[in-house]
């Protein structure tokens, strides 16, 4: 049976309201991507004792630490650079967090994937080298703003990389945005389900079949997260399953959905989330 846990800020950038809500609902992790306004991988050493001590006081567990690892410029040496240390601050910072587990990207979209898919699967030769290394699993999550969106890109990028350190966090919402003819689930789902490391859950719905996507609260958009869930279930999946619920009342702005954290993005986010945790609660129970 999968395991429950939430992205921090889409509840608070305050940890102890964060704490409140997933004791509340009886998660059993969290996920950390922003925190007291800053991210993840720029906390302070005091910072991270303090997480962790509090976490451990909650009785939970850190699952993932979420840093915007190659969020950035395929093409761009320097900004690669830049982000190889953020890895390497992200894994450190994660370890001492119990977690071995990193989520990363694919770069910011640029064409098409198979315009620049030599590049991606070399792009990730240091970042193995340094997980192997320091002992991570990095997480590819496909993202609809980065290279790979699709579920069978997901699966085909992790089994070309081909390396027990490289696997794939699914984000069905996000292939639902990515569009590209592939139904999220049950499709994209099947083509990475043997490779699935992690779990984002968010829904979202089209208003017309040509409009773009926009996202709701959790079970009343058409991404099927009921099914999406029960399929888990079925396929004996013991990972976490981190809600990210990025719809609030008040629609964020793009750029923000882009790069999320800090306050400007937890803003009114801790309604919109309970909202979805009770949500999430409706479709277990059914």
């Amino acid at each position: 049976m999968y395991r429950r846990s939430v992205i921090t800020d889409e509840i608070s950038q305050n940890f102890d309201d964060v704490l409140a809500v997933a004791r509340a609902f009886s998660l059993e992790g969290v996920e950390i991507r922003s925190v007291w306004d800053t991210r993840i991988d720029c906390l302070d050493d005091a910072a991270v004792r303090r997480l962790r001590d509090a976490t451990e006081r909650a009785g939970l567990v850190v699952c993932a630490v979420a840093p915007p690892f190659y969020k950035c410029d395929v093409d761009d040496p320097g900004e690669r650079r830049e982000h190889l240390e953020i890895l390497r601050r992200a894994i450190d910072v994660g370890q001492r967090l119990g977690t071995r587990l990193v989520r990363t990207f694919t770069f910011w979209k640029k064409g098409s994937p198979p315009e620049v898919w030599g590049r991606l699967i070399e792009s990730y030769e240091e970042p193995v080298r340094i997980a192997r290394e320091l002992g991570a699993t990095l997480a590819v999550e496909n993202e609809y703003a980065c290279m790979i969106g699709a579920g069978s890109d997901l699966a085909r990028f992790v089994r070309e990389v081909n390396q027990p350190e490289v696997r794939a966090l699914w984000d069905p919402c996000n292939a639902f945005f990515e569009g590209a003819g592939e139904r999220p689930f049950p499709d994209g789902y099947h083509a990475v389900r043997d490779l699935t490391v992690h779990v984002h859950l968010k829904d979202a719905t089209r208003d017309a079949p040509s409009a773009k996507p926009r996202l709701t609260p959790l079970g009343d958009g058409i991404v099927d997260v009921a099914g999406q869930l029960d399929a888990l279930v079925r396929d004996g999946y013991n990972g976490f399953v981190s809600l990210e619920t990025h719809w609030r009342p008040d629609a964020l702005d793009a750029e923000t959905i882009r790069l999320p954290g800090g306050q400007a993005f937890s803003e009114k986010a801790a309604v919109a989330t309970i909202q979805c945790l009770k949500n999430w609660d409706r479709l277990a129970r059914a």
